[in-house]
């Protein structure tokens, strides 16, 4: 479903170089599937959509950006489709293969833990998808790290988590304000007017942007991530 860039150290400087410059893009898309890519096998440009579905005309979707911008989305002929369902910490096991997007806490010094935006716990095949930390497109200076769950720790303003990943770790701080999901799978039928949804898009042949998968929130949830 997704794509992991590791670094390995045999390759070539312009090939790392290369791998550095895909990382962070691969990992955002590892969140809802592969990038597709042009036939000379560059990833192809993609735009991340949030927003809400306003209308459904077969495979076009009409969705109302965050910012009140109206789009149309062709769908792929068979989208693969993600629910968002909403949990509380306690729900998460450890070791479980999360990703958390996070931000810098305001005015912590530097090297404090991250305060997290939104956990998402991963369905079991999904488990190493992204794995690491990079930039992350939520907001500004923000960050996405994919790894285990290594250890709680309870603190005075939250819960402090330690995600482990391949060649480090790293800490985040949960909020009330955090947004605490699971991914499970879904289906197109979702896909109505009123769902609130995340994809990644790219342009197709027509001028329309396209999406082969989706993200959508169960239950009122809104993907924060």
């Amino acid at each position: 479903m997704g794509v992991a860039v590791r670094w390995d150290s045999s390759r070539s400087g312009a090939s790392d170089m290369r791998l550095r410059l895909l990382a962070p893009l691969a990992l955002a898309a590892s969140l809802i599937g592969a990038i597709p890519a042009m036939a000379q096998g560059t990833p192809a440009p993609t735009t991340t959509l949030r927003g809400v579905v306003a209308s459904v005309e077969g495979s076009l979707l009409t969705v109302t950006t965050r910012s009140g911008q109206s789009v149309k989305v062709k769908l792929a002929d068979k989208p693969s489709v993600t629910g968002l369902v909403r949990i509380s910490l306690a729900d998460i096991p450890t070791d479980a293969y999360v990703g958390v997007a996070a931000v810098p806490q305001a005015g912590a010094a530097p090297g404090a833990p991250e305060k997290a935006v939104s956990v998402h716990v991963f369905m079991a095949n999904q488990r190493g998808v992204g794995e690491g930390t990079h930039p992350y497109d939520v907001a500004p200076t923000s960050s996405m790290t994919n790894g285990a769950l290594a250890q709680k720790m309870v603190e005075k303003d939250g819960q402090l988590l330690t995600i482990a990943y391949q060649g480090g770790e790293k800490k985040v701080l949960v909020t009330p304000d955090t947004s605490l999901v699971r991914f499970e799978a879904g289906t197109a039928d979702e896909l109505k007017p009123g769902a609130q949804v995340l994809m990644r898009t790219t342009a197709g042949a027509d001028g329309l942007p396209q999406a082969a998968r989706v993200l959508v929130g169960r239950d009122g949830v809104v993907p924060a991530l």
